[in-house]
């Protein structure tokens, strides 16, 4: 945990997938929040930003390390919209916030402190908690009235769906994996495919979480 203020920050944007957007915590609102945050600071300077499409409680976070490397190499802050973008995991936030030489920055809690963030953290880690007790006896309830649960070819769905996202992700990747070799960022590339009237599978404008995700699916 550092004392000192910085007017340097890494940006990190975490959604769970690539379809996030719809409550809130997409990358546009992620983004959006963040730019508020930074308008408000002096000569606020984002020397990088890292997206990345993962689960938060997912113990590998790749670019949550190079973002933490960056901040302890240029002496940045950490900015991220929310806590539970940061991490889901109130271990993983405990040791951030006590990490020596980096700064946490919460746009949503633009005055809030290592220690608060850490302590919002649990807070929210047990509301969830509470939540999920509460909707599974809810749902037992149900069941013992003979409620069923679930879409009975939600598994045959599913591998449709994953079948025409690979597919997809095949027929688009040749170009994409050019750009990237060309040092392209997420965000140029995502340019450079909406200038020239492609669209995304669901018909919609490229991001950069889309353009990982392809990268990921034709190099596994």
């Amino acid at each position: 945990m550092t004392n000192g203020t910085t007017s340097n920050f890494v940006v990190l944007l975490r959604v769970s997938t690539s379809k996030q957007g719809g409550d809130g915590n997409g990358i546009a609102a992620q983004r959006r929040d963040i730019n508020l945050f930074l308008q408000q600071q002096q000569d606020a300077c984002v020397l990088a930003e890292f997206v990345e499409v993962v689960s938060g409680a997912n113990p590998e976070r790749p670019m949550l390390e190079q973002a933490l490397e960056m901040c302890l190499k240029h002496k940045a802050a950490l900015l991220v919209q929310k806590v539970d973008r940061l991490t889901r995991d109130v271990e993983v936030l405990g040791r951030l916030t006590k990490m020596r030489g980096v700064q946490l920055r919460i746009a949503s809690l633009p005055n809030a402190d290592n220690f608060q963030i850490h302590l919002f953290g649990i807070l929210a880690a047990q509301e969830r908690q509470f939540i999920s007790d509460r909707t599974r006896a809810a749902m037992s309830e149900a069941k013992k009235r003979g409620v069923r649960f679930g879409n009975p070819k939600l598994a045959e769905l599913n591998q449709t769906r994953k079948r025409e996202a690979r597919i997809f992700a095949y027929e688009h990747s040749q170009l994409i994996l050019n750009l990237r070799s060309e040092q392209k960022t997420y965000r140029q590339i995502c340019d450079f495919l909406n200038a020239s009237g492609l669209k995304t599978r669901n018909g919609g404008i490229f991001h950069p979480v889309q353009i990982h995700r392809i990268i990921k699916r034709t190099t596994e």
